[in-house]
C-alpha cells in the first residue's frame, strides 16, 4: 500500500471513531512535550471544534502525514498556532481540517492525569514559553541520556548471555586468569619496592640477609607465573574463541534456516543480515574478551588504588583526569562508527556483488566474452573509495582528538613525575618509594587506560552486536511507520493455534488471489481462480511475467497471499504454513541449484531426512535421464561433482537440470511442481523427460510450468495466463478451437520450430 494513501486512509478512520462524541487513546511518542508527555503515554483524546479550543489545551493534529499533540499557544484567522512544551520555537499554523480533537487526560503506568488549559505547565508554556522550553529542553535531554544508559544496560546483559551461554565455566576460567594476570605485575612492582629499600638500608660490606634471598625467589616465581599465566590464557583462549564462534554460527545458520523467503527479497532486510553475519565472525568473542579485560583491569585497579594511597591519595585522582578525555572521545567514536556502518550496508552489500561477479565463475564466460570487467571494475573501485573516504575521514578525525587527549595526559603526568622527584629531594620519599611511584604510574595509567577503554569498547561491541542479535531474535525490519509523536494504540491477543492436517483427498483450489512483491509497484497476480483435482495434470502457460513462477511459489507455501486464499482440500495456506505444505510436495525450479557434493548427495537431498537408498536414487537418475551419464563418471554414483572443490567432475548445465529433477523424483510425493523442467534440455532429453512426467502423472498431482508449448500438449488440462491473470483454461485441443491467446501463442511456437 502506498504511504500516502496508508495515512488517508488512517485518517478517515480516526474521523469515524471520533464522531458521536467517542473518545480514543493513542500512544505518545518522542518528546516535543516532555516533561509533561513522554513515550509510553497513553493519552484520551475527544473530538472538538476549533471554537471549542482554549489557550493551553494539548491540541492533537495532523502535520505532514503525521500526528502531533502540541500546546494550543494562539489563534489566528481560521488557524491555531501550536508549540511543544520542549521546542523554543512554534509550529506552522494549522488548518481547521487538520485538527482531531483536544488532549482531555493520559496515564502513565497504573496512574491518570487530567490536563487542560488551567494545568500549571499551561500556565508556564503561554506566559514563559522561552525559558519554559529551554528547561524543559534540559531535561528531556537527560531524561534521554539515562534511558540510553539504560538500554545499553539491558543491550548488554543480553548480548553477554547470548555470547556466554555456550563457554559456560571456561569463561570463569579465563576470567580467573585475567585476574591474575592484571594483579601480578603489580605484585613485582611492590616486590621490587622492597628490594631496592632492603638493599638501600644495608651497610657497604657484608652478606645478603635471608629477607632480600625470600624476596628475590619471590620475585623471580612472579616472573615464572606471568609466563605460565601467558600460555594458559592463550590455551583456554583458544578454546572459548572456538566454543563460542562455533555456537554463533550455529544460532547464525539456524535462522537463515528459518526465514521466509520474501526477506531475501527484502532490501532492507539483506542490509540487517549483512551487518549480522560480518558481527557473528568475531563480536560475541570479542565481547566476552572485553568483559575479561575490564575484569582484570578492575582488579589491577584497586590494587593500584592501595598503592597510591599509601603515597599520595590525589595522585588516583590525577590518573583519573588524566584518561578522562581519551575515554570520552571512545564512546562518542563508537556511536559515529555504528552509525556509518549502518549507512554502508546497502553500498557494501553492492560492492561485495560487484566483487563476486569480478571473482565469480559463473560469471567468467560472459565477462571473457562481452569485455565487461573494466565495468564491473570501475563500479566496484568507486563504491570502494566511497566507503574508505568516509572511514578514514572519521578515521581521521578520530586520531586528531586522540593525540590531543593523549598530549594533555602526558603532560600531567611528566608534571605530576616531576613534583614526586621534587618530594622525594625534600626527603618525604625514600628511593624506593619512589621507583614504586614510577613503576607503579606508568603501569597505573595503562591499567586505568585499559579499565576505560574496556568499557567504552564494551558499549561499542553493545551496540554492534545487537544487530546480530536482533537478527536472531526476528526482529521486525521495518518499524512501524506511525506518527513520530502519537499514534493510535493497538491491542492483540494470540490464542493457542494447532494447525490442521494436510490433505489432498479433493483439490487444490485458488480463490480469488492476488498477490504484489513486498517492494515492487504492481500486483504479480490479481483475482486467480483456478481448482486443480486431485489426480489432475495442469499445465501453466503465458509470457514472461505473467505471474506463473508466482502462483507455484504460493502453492509452495513460499509466500501467503496478499488477499484471497489457497486450499488444500478445506485448509488454507496460512493454517497448513510453509513448512507442512513442503513436506507433502516435490519441485523442480527453474533457477535450480547446483550442489558441488557427491551424485548420491545430490539426489539424496531430495528427501534428506530418510534413510538413503541407492536403489531408489539409481531409479530416479533412471526415470530423469542422468544414470548413463553418473554410471560413467570415475566413482560412479560416489563421484563428486563440480569444479569447487579438487577432485570433482563437472557437468553440463543440461545435465544440472536432470539431477535436479531425479532429485525431485527421489522425493517421491503426492504433489509434483515442475517449474520449466526441461529449459536445459535438448529436444531429445526433453521428450524423455515428457514421456516420465506422463508415467507419473497418472499417480500424482501435477502442476507444469512451461514456455515449450508442445511439452504440454498432453495435460489434463491448460492454463493461460496474462499479466496475472487467468485468461483461458482447457485442454488443447479446446483451447486451438477458442482461437484465443494460447492458439496465438502455439500457432507462434510452431511456426519458429519449423522455421
Amino acid at each position: 500500500m502506498k504511504q500516502g494513501k496508508l495515512h488517508n486512509d488512517l485518517r478517515e478512520v480516526i474521523g469515524v471513531l471520533l464522531e458521536d462524541d467517542r473518545q480514543l487513546e493513542f500512544r505518545m511518542k518522542g518528546y516535543s512535550m516532555f516533561p509533561m508527555l513522554r513515550p509510553g503515554d497513553t493519552g484520551m483524546v475527544e473530538k472538538c471544534t476549533i471554537d471549542e479550543l482554549r489557550p493551553g489545551h494539548i491540541v492533537v493534529f495532523y502535520q505532514r502525514s503525521n500526528l502531533v499533540a502540541h500546546r494550543y499557544i494562539r489563534r489566528v484567522d481560521d488557524r491555531i498556532v501550536c508549540k511543544g512544551d520542549k521546542n523554543l520555537y512554534a509550529d506552522e499554523p494549522v488548518k481547521r481540517e487538520a485538527i482531531v480533537g483536544k488532549l482531555i487526560r493520559y496515564k502513565r503506568g497504573d496512574k491518570v492525569y487530567t490536563t487542560g488549559d488551567k494545568h500549571p505547565a499551561a500556565w508556564l508554556a503561554l506566559r514563559l514559553p522561552r525559558v519554559f522550553g529551554a528547561f524543559n529542553s534540559f531535561q528531556a535531554q537527560q531524561h534521554s541520556r539515562w534511558e540510553s544508559l539504560k538500554k545499553y544496560r539491558t543491550d548488554f546483559r543480553a548480548n553477554f548471555r547470548l555470547a556466554s551461554e555456550p563457554a559456560g565455566r571456561l569463561f570463569t576460567l579465563n576470567v580467573l586468569i585475567a585476574i591474575l594476570q592484571g594483579l601480578i605485575p603489580f605484585a613485582v612492582i611492590v616486590l621490587v619496592k622492597w628490594l631496592v629499600d632492603l638493599l638501600h638500608s644495608l651497610p657497604g660490606k657484608g652478606s645478603l640477609p635471608p629477607q632480600f634471598m625470600v624476596l628475590l625467589v619471590l620475585t623471580g616465581a612472579a616472573f615464572l607465573l606471568t609466563s605460565v599465566l601467558n600460555e594458559l590464557k592463550s590455551l583456554y583462549g583458544e578454546k572459548l574463541s572456538q566454543r563460542v564462534t562455533r555456537s554463533m554460527y550455529g544460532h547464525l545458520h539456524r535462522k537463515h534456516i528459518a526465514l521466509e523467503l520474501s526477506q531475501y527479497e527484502n532490501p532492507t532486510a539483506l542490509d540487517k543480515m549483512h551487518r549480522a553475519v560480518q558481527e557473528a565472525s568475531f563480536r560475541p568473542v570479542k565481547l566476552l574478551n572485553e568483559v575479561q579485560y575490564l575484569l582484570k583491569s578492575i582488579a589491577a585497579s584497586l590494587f593500584l588504588m592501595g598503592i597510591f594511597i599509601s603515597i599520595r591519595w590525589y595522585l588516583v585522582l590525577i590518573l583519573l583526569l588524566a584518561i578522562a578525555p581519551g575515554v570520552v572521545l571512545k564512546i562518542r567514536f563508537a556511536r559515529h562508527y555504528h552509525r556509518l556502518k549502518e549507512k554502508q550496508s546497502p553500498l557494501e552489500r553492492k560492492m561485495f556483488y560487484f566483487n563476486r561477479v569480478l571473482t565469480g565463475f559463473s560469471f567468467a564466460k560472459e565477462m571473457k566474452l562481452f569485455g565487461f570487467a573494466g565495468y564491473f571494475l570501475k563500479r566496484f573501485r568507486a563504491l570502494q573509495d566511497n566507503i574508505f573516504h568516509d572511514k578514514l575521514k572519521l578515521r581521521r578525525k578520530e586520531v586528531i582528538q586522540n593525540l590531543s587527549a593523549q598530549t594533555f595526559a602526558v603532560m600531567l603526568i611528566f608534571a605530576t613525575l616531576a613534583f614526586v622527584a621534587f618530594q622525594t629531594l625534600s626527603g618525604l620519599f625514600t628511593i624506593g618509594t619512589v621507583v614504586l611511584f614510577f613503576f607503579a604510574f606508568q603501569r597505573g595509567y595503562s591499567v586505568l587506560n585499559d579499565l576505560f577503554r574496556s568499557m567504552a569498547s564494551l558499549l561499542e561491541d553493545t551496540i554492534f552486536m545487537n544487530d546480530f542479535r536482533h537478527f536472531l531474535e526476528g526482529e521486525r525490519v521495518e518499524e512501524s511507520t506511525a506518527a513520530p509523536e502519537a499514534m493510535p494504540e493497538t491491542r492483540s491477543s494470540a490464542g493457542t493455534f494447532n494447525r490442521p492436517a494436510f490433505t489432498l483427498d479433493h483439490s487444490i483450489r485458488v480463490a480469488n488471489l492476488s498477490f504484489r512483491y513486498e517492494h515492487s509497484g504492481r500486483d504479480a497476480l490479481r483475482g486467480v481462480n483456478l481448482t486443480i483435482r486431485k489426480g489432475e495434470t495442469v499445465a501453466i502457460v503465458g509470457a514472461n511475467g505473467s505471474g506463473k513462477t508466482t502462483l507455484i511459489k504460493l502453492l509452495c507455501g513460499f509466500y501467503m497471499p496478499g488477499s484471497g486464499k489457497i486450499y488444500y482440500d478445506s485448509a488454507t495456506t496460512e493454517e497448513l504454513g510453509r513448512e507442512q505444505i513442503c513436506n507433502h510436495l516435490s519441485a523442480v525450479f527453474q533457477d535450480f541449484a547446483l550442489y558441488n557434493v557427491t551424485a548420491n548427495e545430490n539426489i539424496a537431498l531430495g528427501a534428506i531426512r530418510q534413510a538413503f537408498s541407492e536403489q531408489k536414487a539409481k531409479h530416479a537418475a533412471g526415470m530423469a535421464g542422468i544414470a548413463e551419464v553418473l554410471e560413467q563418471l570415475p566413482e560412479g554414483y560416489n563421484t563428486l561433482l563440480g569444479n569447487q572443490f579438487l577432485g570433482g567432475e563437472e557437468l553440463s548445465i543440461g545435465q544440472w537440470q536432470k539431477l535436479a529433477i531425479a532429485r525431485a523424483f527421489y522425493r517421491d510425493r503426492e504433489l509434483l511442481l515442475m517449474d520449466e523442467p526441461s529449459s536445459a534440455l535438448d529436444a531429445v532429453s526433453e521428450q524423455q523427460i515428457i514421456e516420465t512426467l506422463q508415467k507419473l502423472a497418472h499417480q500424482k498431482t501435477a502442476v507444469i510450468i512451461s514456455h515449450r508449448l508442445s511439452t504440454v500438449r498432453w495435460a489434463d488440462r491448460i492454463v493461460v495466463f496474462d499479466e496475472g491473470c487467468v485468461v483461458e483454461e482447457g485442454t488443447h485441443d479446446q483451447l486451438m478451437q477458442q482461437n484465443g491467446t494460447y492458439a496465438h501463442l502455439y500457432r507462434q511456437a510452431t511456426r519458429s520450430y519449423a522455421d
